[in-house]
């Protein structure tokens, strides 16, 4: 049976629209030129890396200085838009889930700066555990991120259910015995979680 939900966070809770304007207005660039560089070097910014090593090089290669003040600001602001970009009905669909009597958790490739943003988010109780790969110093789909999971919730393969918009993390949540399946919206998420008779 299966006594735990894993959500990732971006894109499959969260839906942030100013994810590439916002911060292209601060820096005074076009949203596609920071868009086209947002993604580079992400994973070792998700797997613990600074701050300085991820924004310092975007900043650059965008023509602006990378100040401490810049970098400061634009990590906030991109953790800021994470958090504020959860969409009403995946945050009704942990709440479903947790009626239903089953745990939820959060498996995120995010960096430092999204993980102490989410302690103060308005939702943040409504998952039971938080893993965000900085904080674990590993990035899905490296089964050590998915092993972590079954540590601490203290549960197996067999109990665990997950939903990730990448389909690379999806096959690694199946390699180690998850049910896993590929985010499209919520209402399919909702029809998979009744599937597999987490919600009637």
């Amino acid at each position: 049976m299966i006594r735990c939900v894993v959500f990732d966070l971006g894109q499959v809770l969260s839906s942030p629209a100013g994810l590439h304007t916002e911060p292209a207005a601060l820096l005074g660039v076009e949203p596609s030129a920071y868009e086209a560089r947002y993604w580079d070097g992400r994973v070792a910014y998700d797997r613990g890396g600074t701050d300085d090593a991820y924004w310092g090089p975007l900043l650059r290669d965008l023509g602006r200085p990378d100040t401490p003040e810049s970098v400061r600001a634009l990590a906030q602001l991109d953790a800021r838009l994470w958090v504020d970009g959860m969409r009403p009905t995946a945050l009704q669909l942990l709440r479903d889930v947790r009626a239903a009597g089953r745990l939820v958790a959060i498996l995120s490739n995010a960096p430092f700066a999204l993980d102490l943003a989410l302690a103060d988010a308005p939702y943040a109780d409504a998952a039971d555990y938080w893993f965000v790969s900085a904080s674990m110093g590993v990035t899905k789909p490296d089964p050590a991120a998915y092993n972590r999971v079954e540590e601490v919730t203290e549960l197996t393969a067999s109990e665990l259910a997950f939903i990730d918009d990448r389909p690379a993390n999806v096959f690694g949540a199946r390699q180690v015995g998850w049910q896993a399946h590929l985010y499209v919206d919520d209402s399919d998420t909702r029809a998979w979680l009744r599937e597999i008779g987490v919600l009637a």
